[in-house]
Formats: structure tokens, sequence, C-alpha cells
């Protein structure tokens, strides 16, 4: 199943990512962020929290 993310720079957002990234299920297809991050690709618009390395490509 294909899932979006809104809010995917943010803490929530990154531990939906983390969930997501590996899940059998679904396949991350969008990421939605505010304004600051439009145009920029997701390795530059994210401060990663999480405790892992981000899982995006």
């Amino acid at each position: 199943m294909n899932v979006g993310i809104l809010g995917a720079t943010g803490a929530v957002g990154q531990k939906f990512i983390r969930l997501l990234a590996q899940h059998p299920w679904f396949t991350i297809t969008a990421l939605g962020a505010s304004e600051r991050s439009a145009g920029k690709p997701y390795a530059e618009a994210v401060n990663w929290i999480e405790d892992v390395p981000y899982p995006i490509k």
C-alpha cells in the first residue's frame, strides 16, 4: 500500500518514516513538510533526530 507522510521533517514524521520504511505492507511514496522545506531534497530539509540512520535514499 502506498503511503504519504505529512510533517515528515518533524519528530513524529521521522518516527513514521523509521517505522514504515522497512514495513512489508507499505511503500512511502510522498513526504510533506512546511514551506521551509519546499524544493529541498529530504536529506537537506531534515534534522534527523532518530537514533538510527535515516532510511530514505
